[in-house]
């Protein structure tokens, strides 16, 4: 097909309307059904003209002009064989929105021209007004005889994406085929970010990796190359503050406050410190972290299909800050931190906590909270209102899945992914997480072979190790990887010295391998000030009992090391009291031989241990010590679910405090003074040759044991 273009240009004047331009003086303009010939006063005129460049000859052309007002004038020009036409229509009110439209054919009968152009009068001057034409010539045509097949392609019915639950967001698409062929109808998605569960599901799933809008197409095809029909739909990956994200703030060396956050997307978002916003920035992105092997029976995990270990597949980002001091308020993603305070007058202490899911031992029902009370002693715990809460490790139990058929664990995560943090510690901590900042001892539940990568994603106080020497993922780092440095958190006239103890042996070490915990107690005696009252904050007691028949004494690993660096005394000099969890219950001694007092808190939600050995089986704590040379004179015990708090007693510099123990409803086990250097209400009469009389704070018999002398 031919095309060519046409130009008429206007002039609209107030002068009589006249013909221009190469036109003969015999050609003048056809009169319209709007008088287009006649002068108006007041009004003006417009001067046409078509250029027909190609050499073709215009026949015939004719012109709509309509206006403000409703005005219309219609008229046709006697272009005959010309290739150049001017001319001068008159009789236009002046004003504005005129529109003209030409319509031209070409003498060979086969090339027709159309056009329009808008324009303004002015009454008393002259415009100009250029309307490009395009030229169509007739299409040469014939036909032919065919035979074959009709597809009728495909059609998209809906698209539709769910609200967003966290960073999740289902699609749902419907489309029809009329024809059903060539194939069946098949689904393509793409997304401009995030990742889709599937791209060529009818209906997958988004998982959002930042916030904003994301672009979706999707296209849907029966097969034939020509028949894909695409549909493209924006959805909104929600902000962190819609994400009920968790963040918390915990103390390391130093006494630095660090704020982290776990978010699914793989950036971090800004927090706002007493109103100037910063970056957060990224300790760890999401990772599937190597196979590690579990420490527990792997002859009963043979038997079972899925096997007792996997890969830990972590699905969050760790993000981290570290908090000027002094600040006084911090949010990020919508939630409000909390801060270290001035003064501390009150710590909330628990310890194993998580709920255990290990094969050859105990399988907690973790949805009942008489069985699993974490939930409960977090709500209780932050009801306190503590300034500070020291956990003292073991926080994450889910080793093993649930055997078949068992109906207490049916269901639950289970190795050392995100899903098993979340549902053995963020998840039931968020009251207590929002009530206070904490410092995180490291229990051995937390050692390279359990869950030690997440231990150092999530907990460990030092910066990340980008090297991989410390994230428990190559074996062949775990000697290093298994033990830190200590610190130690101040706060006021006394501070926990904080020892790592995940790797203690149960078993005494041989000389040759005391270190690295050598070392490590050369610098906690060096953290343990004597202007300060210092408290001894280690997984493992070490002077203390574990459940057992006859009652395991303190932990001969550490015992043997501590006894070397500081004979008879086990611990640094300066150490005044120590607290302690693995053993999952309440324990409270005092020494008449000068070793520092000793509280086990670990009776924090994880499977209580058996009590001490019953009537006639021998027990004595006048006999059966923690250690050689340690005289014990005071004795409490509760095999009971609580936790505990340290209240300071008189003002700060009096390094003195009350450490009252609770059950879960917030009663009272035991409540001891800081007196020679501790007393406790409840407490286990341990007078020779009588029976020995456990009790609580308020007179109730927990527990009685013979004492033979």
């Amino acid at each position: 097909m031919k095309r060519s273009f046409v130009r008429w240009v206007f002039v609209a004047s107030l002068a009589t309307a006249t013909l221009v331009g190469a036109c003969d003086g015999s050609r003048s303009l056809g009169g319209g059904s709007g008088g287009g010939g006649s002068q108006v006063d007041g009004a003006g005129s417009v001067q046409v003209a078509l250029l027909l460049g190609n050499g073709t000859a215009v026949s015939s052309a004719s012109y709509t002009i309509t206006g403000p007002g409703g005005f219309s004038q219609s008229g046709t020009l006697n272009v005959s064989n010309s290739t150049t036409i001017s001319g001068v229509i008159g009789g236009l009110p002046a004003g504005s929105g005129y529109a003209i439209t030409i319509s031209a054919t070409s003498t060979d009968g086969i090339t027709s021209c159309a056009g329009s152009a808008s324009f303004s009068v002015t009454a008393g001057a002259t415009t100009s007004v250029t309307i490009h034409l395009t030229c169509h010539e007739a299409p040469a045509t014939g036909s032919i005889s065919v035979t074959g097949t009709i597809n009728i392609c495909p059609n998209i019915d809906s698209v539709s994406a769910n609200p967003p639950a966290g960073n999740l967001i289902a699609l749902a698409s419907t489309a029809d085929d009329p024809d059903s062929g060539p194939q069946p109808v098949t689904y393509k998605w793409a997304t401009t970010s995030g990742t889709l569960s599937s791209a060529t599901a009818q209906n997958p799933t988004l998982t959002c990796t930042a916030p904003g809008v994301v672009s979706l197409t999707l296209t849907v095809s029966d097969g034939d190359p020509g028949c894909a029909t695409t549909f493209n739909v924006p959805v909104t990956c929600p902000d962190d503050s819609a994400l009920a994200e968790t963040a918390w703030v915990e103390i390391g060396a130093n006494n630095q406050a660090i704020a982290r956050l776990l978010t699914p997307y793989t950036a971090c978002p800004s927090i706002t410190v007493d109103g100037v916003s910063s970056a957060m920035t990224i300790r760890a992105l999401p990772a599937t972290l190597p196979l590690r092997t579990t420490s527990t029976d792997t002859t009963l995990a043979a038997a079972m299909t899925s096997g007792n270990s996997k890969p830990s597949i972590f699905t969050t980002t760790t993000c981290e800050f570290l908090l000027p001091g002094g600040a006084t308020a911090a949010t990020v993603a919508g939630i409000s931190l909390p801060l270290p305070k001035p003064v501390v007058n009150r710590v909330v202490i628990i310890g194993d906590t998580g709920c255990r899911i290990s094969i050859g031992n105990v399988y907690q029902a973790c949805g009942d909270p008489t069985i699993w009370p974490f939930s409960v002693i977090s709500s209780a715990g932050a009801a306190m209102k503590p300034d500070l809460v020291l956990h003292v490790g073991d926080y994450q139990y889910r080793d093993n899945p649930c055997p078949p058929g068992n109906t207490a664990c049916t269901g639950t995560p289970w190795g050392y992914g995100t899903d098993t943090w979340m549902a053995d510690l963020f998840t039931p901590a968020a009251p207590l997480l929002a009530a206070a900042p904490w410092v995180m001892v490291r229990g051995n539940h937390e050692t390279c072979n359990r869950a030690g990568q997440g231990w150092y994603r999530y907990l460990d106080p030092n910066p990340y190790d980008a090297t991989g020497v410390k994230t428990c993922n190559d074996p062949a780092n775990d000697n290093s990887g298994n033990f830190n440095d200590p610190w130690s958190v101040s706060f006021g006239d006394t501070q926990f010295v904080v020892f790592d103890s995940a790797n203690a042996s149960k078993t005494a070490y041989s000389p040759a391998a005391f270190q690295p915990y050598t070392s490590e107690l050369a610098e906690a005696a060096s953290l343990a000030t004597p202007s300060l009252l210092n408290i001894w904050a280690v997984h493992h007691p070490v002077l203390g009992y574990s459940a057992a028949n006859p009652p395991t004494i303190g932990n001969a690993g550490l015992q043997s090391v501590m006894n070397a660096a500081f004979p008879g005394n086990y611990y640094p000099p300066n150490i005044g009291i120590a607290v302690h969890g693995h053993v999952h219950d309440f324990q409270a001694l005092n020494f008449a031989s000068n070793h520092p007092a000793t509280f086990v808190a670990g009776n924090g939600g994880d499977n209580l241990d058996s009590a001490l050995p019953a009537n006639g089986t021998g027990f004595n704590p006048n006999s059966d010590l923690p250690a050689p040379n340690t005289v014990i004179n005071a004795f409490a015990f509760s095999q009971e679910f609580g936790f505990m708090v340290m209240d300071r007693v008189g003002a700060v510099g009096q390094k003195t405090w009350k450490f009252t123990s609770y059950r879960t409803n917030g009663t009272v086990i035991a409540v001891c003074s800081m007196a020679a250097p501790i007393a406790c209400s409840g407490t286990c009469d341990t007078t020779p040759g009588t029976q020995i009389t456990c009790t609580d704070g308020g007179g109730n018999v927990v527990g009685t044991y013979d004492n033979i002398p």
